[in-house]
């Protein structure tokens, strides 16, 4: 049986929507794409799913996914696969690096999610961030300053290691 994958993000500027796009064409299995501000009820419908969150200021969640924290507290997410990818911008924003994802993370677990493709480290320069656990990010993280190569590399690489 094929799994469904559903890709959920909220954008602000339209920089977390053009990731959410590339994500989506090179998933082989045909994945739909959801923007969080229309709404969280198609997540049911989905064996795995992969949230797409940037971090604003001292760490807080992109706003269209803080419309509907309830909606997502109250998700039953059992049998479910997340992954999750942070923007963020380690110069800038050193000490809340990806924060807002751990959010979601938190959220997730906590209704008896699995959250798969944490990643390594290694690369990133940044003072501290609440999206790391046992030495790796629970997601992908995307820097805003990366090019677009880069951030290809990285979404490849993530892609890949997903199914380990």
């Amino acid at each position: 049986m094929i799994k469904k994958i559903g890709i959920f993000y909220g954008s602000t500027r339209g920089k977390t929507e053009y990731i959410a796009t590339i994500l989506k064409n090179k998933l082989k299995d045909n994945p739909e794409i959801f923007d969080v501000s229309n709404g969280i009820e198609k997540i049911k419908d989905f064996d795995i799913l992969i949230f797409l969150a940037p971090t604003y200021g001292a760490g807080q969640l992109q706003e269209d996914w803080m419309r509907v924290m309830d909606d997502l507290k109250n998700t039953d997410f059992s049998n479910k696969k997340v992954g999750l990818i942070g923007r963020g911008n380690q110069g800038f924003f050193a000490a809340t690096f990806i924060d807002a994802i751990r959010d979601l993370y938190d959220i997730i677990i906590e209704n008896n999610g699995e959250v798969i493709g944490s990643t390594s480290l290694e690369g990133y320069s940044f003072e501290k961030s609440k999206s790391v656990i046992n030495n790796k990010f629970i997601g992908l993280a995307l820097d805003e300053m990366f090019m677009m190569d880069e951030i290809n590399e990285k979404l490849d690489n993530w892609i890949k290691n997903l199914g380990n």
